[in-house]
């Protein structure tokens, strides 16, 4: 599969208009465009937890509509490998982090991240930038 999976950050940015991720966006196919189920339970969690409750709770259904929404997958091992792999790094990063990048690996995707120093670390892991502050 080719194509890119965007990160909750990415995704907070692309409905925040800021940055270039619209621009981005409008420029891929959006059949090259996933979101992972992580990043759904994210917004979701995030949109509760805001003072617009259910204008934010429409953002993850627009995405569900417009975008394919990724499942973990055969996640397990994946998921054990690469915290191991951070973890002889010293590096620690946000479980439901390792599980987008997991998702990422199991379709043959490319993380797009404004933390691109954690989800370059990752075995197996291409990650991009589409968060250029203007």
């Amino acid at each position: 599969m080719k194509g890119f999976i965007l990160d909750s950050d990415t995704w907070i940015e692309f409905f925040r208009h800021r940055g270039s991720v619209d621009k981005h966006i409008a420029a891929t196919p959006a059949e090259q465009i996933f979101a992972s189920e992580v990043s759904i339970a994210e917004l979701i969690y995030g949109a509760l937890h805001s003072n617009a409750v259910e204008k934010h709770l429409q953002e993850p259904k627009e995405i569900e509509s417009t975008f394919t929404v990724l499942p973990l997958g055969d996640w397990m091992h994946d998921y054990a490998e690469i915290r191991q792999s951070l973890a002889c790094k010293g590096l620690r990063v946000g479980d439901f982090d390792i599980l987008i990048a997991v998702t990422a690996r199991h379709y043959g995707l490319t993380v797009v991240t404004h933390n691109t120093k954690h989800f370059g670390q990752m075995p197996g892991i291409q990650c991009v930038e589409w968060i250029e502050k203007q």
